[in-house]
């Protein structure tokens, strides 16, 4: 029986409010409340920190290391608060982040191997003053870029990626590079968010730039490009 004498717990039968209590502490509904707690934005994430180097209380000892304005304890809690709230509560953005990150290691090690090892650039006072014949030999540099193979590999699932207008890069009228056309098939293995073929699609054709840009012509709302205009359109 229940050890606490007579009365309510005599019966050896716990409370109504202390049976739900504990049956919600050995369900694993307790998870899931804890988990909502950072969608709610009133509520303090740092108010529980685990042990270790990647702590909350360890990142809030070095969280002031860098900063000149947080002058008082405090603040320093509040700011350090909406820091945790802003950037790890919001799990979406941890993609982005390590695209960002791969993005820009990429960008570094690609642009030092041109700086250190390419005899064609080198950085003097006088190539930011350049006349256009100089120019045009700057950029093109970037050909091999513009028209990389890896793009021209990727740039054909654009409409398994974009759902609106995702040939709006296809076609380029000056012809620094070839005319791109979409892959009839979507991305083998991985993307399952369109159908199979893109003719399965019946809204395809309906909203491509091409078809877009032919319905705004039609009713007036733009006009042809000067490189696509007719003797008649000009009329």
């Amino acid at each position: 029986k229940w050890p606490f004498g007579s009365g309510t717990f005599g019966s050896g039968k716990l409370p109504t409010r202390r049976r739900e209590a504990m049956a919600l502490l050995l369900s694993r509904a307790r998870l899931g409340l804890r988990a909502s707690n950072a969608l709610r934005s009133g509520h303090h994430l740092t108010s529980y920190s685990a042990v270790g180097p990647w702590s909350h209380f360890s990142m809030r000892m070095r969280y002031t290391m860098l900063l000149k304005n947080q002058t008082d304890p405090t603040i320093a809690d509040y700011f350090f608060e909406k820091w945790v709230h802003d950037w790890c509560a919001d799990a979406p953005s941890y993609n982005y982040w390590w695209v960002t990150s791969v993005a820009m290691g990429l960008m570094v090690g690609i642009l030092t191997r041109h700086w250190f090892f390419n005899p064609d650039l080198y950085g003097r006072q006088q190539e930011s003053r350049k006349p256009m014949p100089d120019r045009h030999r700057q950029w093109a540099y970037s050909l091999p870029y513009f028209n990389h193979r890896m793009r021209n590999l990727s740039g054909k699932y654009r409409w398994c990626m974009i759902d609106n207008e995702p040939d709006w890069a296809d076609f380029h009228p000056i012809g620094y590079r070839p005319n791109r056309k979409a892959i009839h098939r979507r991305p083998w293995m991985w993307c399952f968010t369109v159908p199979r073929y893109a003719i399965e699609d019946p809204l395809y054709t309906s909203v491509t730039h091409e078809n877009m840009n032919r319905i705004y012509e039609e009713i007036g709302y733009s006009k042809k490009p000067y490189y696509l205009q007719s003797e008649e359109d000009e009329a």
